[in-house]
């Protein structure tokens, strides 16, 4: 019995090279890792400062004429993969008249944004739609429909931090009745911002 408990032990211990050189050693193993900017899950805080151009002028806009306003938005977005997400957004803004009124409004809207990036720099499209409360020569429309389309180009400084410029479209229709009818009207607004997100 002890021949073969050494025989054993010799069999053993001389096979056990062939088997540790067939085993993978760390120096073997190369992974590969792929760094995204965005990833599914991924959320940012999108904060922006507007000018805010009317493209027409009409009732109950104004009675005539807008001048050049501003707006401010904040937006909460979530990847649902690397390059497209979903999200909401609210705005506040105003449109001076020429009879020291004012258009006040504020929509809210919901969308998509498709981002491809190149590098650090990223490019947001977004469509959206929602409803907006407006208020003009002290008539008030609730809800009005909200149609958005936004580009933009960001700079992502960090994990954290982006900045940049984005172009909007905002149409916000309207029906007011009027003397017994019902009128219909638009707004069409052009928007230039500075934005900067927050990223998590």
């Amino acid at each position: 019995m002890k021949r073969f408990l050494i025989l054993i032990a010799l069999i053993t211990s001389i096979s056990a090279p062939f088997f540790a050189e067939n085993q993978p050693s760390d120096d073997d193993i190369t992974q590969t890792f792929v760094y995204e900017m965005n990833g599914k899950g991924d959320q940012y805080i999108k904060i922006g400062i507007f000018a805010n151009f009317p493209l027409n002028f009409g009732n109950p806009f104004s009675g005539g004429q807008l001048y050049t306003g501003g707006a401010a938005e904040l937006g909460y977005h979530r990847f649902i993969s690397g390059s497209l997400a979903l999200g909401a957004d609210l705005m506040v803004g105003y449109n001076p008249t020429i009879g020291s009124n004012s258009l006040t409004m504020v929509p809210v809207t919901f969308g998509v944004t498709w981002q491809p990036s190149l590098g650090k720099f990223e490019f947001p499209i977004q469509l959206g739609a929602g409803f907006a409360f407006e208020t003009c020569q002290n008539k008030k429309y609730f809800p009005s429909p909200a149609l958005k389309t936004e580009i933009g180009t960001f700079f992502r400084m960090n994990e954290s931090w982006s900045f940049g410029l984005t172009g909007n479209l905002l149409y916000l229709p309207q029906w007011a009745e009027v003397n017994d009818k019902i009128e219909y009207d638009a707004g069409l607004f052009a928007q230039v911002s500075a934005s900067v997100r927050y990223h998590f």
